[in-house]
């Protein structure tokens, strides 16, 4: 999140000033996944409830600078897509920050598509966010 505040939805600021109660909740609500090499994490991503009937939501993927480009990425959507399928979900969603190309077009390669919903990222500001989908 601080190596790329432009793709989240939050703030580092916002974050570290949750209460603990407040992160538990969160991680307990969600399935978690951990990519690692040699020992380290580098790169997470969840998944969970999205609001809509038969459909998962993938959020918080993240890849670390230093292992982008390297599959991890890949490795994550594969993990949380066999999750999804597993629990059941018939569709996969997720929402791209405009601008962020490189997890767009990550995404595609995974069969997500947008869906013509739109947001702003966070409210009051201009950046906005678009859905995207992939039937399961």
């Amino acid at each position: 999140m601080k190596d790329a505040p432009y793709a989240f939805g939050s703030t580092w600021e916002h974050e570290t000033d949750r209460p603990e109660a407040d992160w538990r909740r969160v991680v307990e609500s969600r399935e978690r996944f951990v990519a690692e090499l040699e020992g380290r994490v580098v790169g997470t991503a969840s998944g969970g409830e999205s609001g809509y009937s038969r459909a998962a939501s993938l959020t918080s993927l993240w890849v670390d600078p230093s292992a982008r480009g390297e599959g991890v990425g890949d490795s994550l959507i594969i993990a949380v897509i066999a999750w999804a399928k597993d629990t059941g979900y018939q569709q996969l969603m997720l929402w791209v920050t405009e601008g962020n190309t490189n997890a767009e077009e990550l995404y595609k390669r995974h069969g997500f598509r947008r869906t013509g919903a739109i947001q702003p990222v966070r409210a009051g500001e201009d950046r906005l966010e678009f859905e995207m989908s992939v039937r399961l």
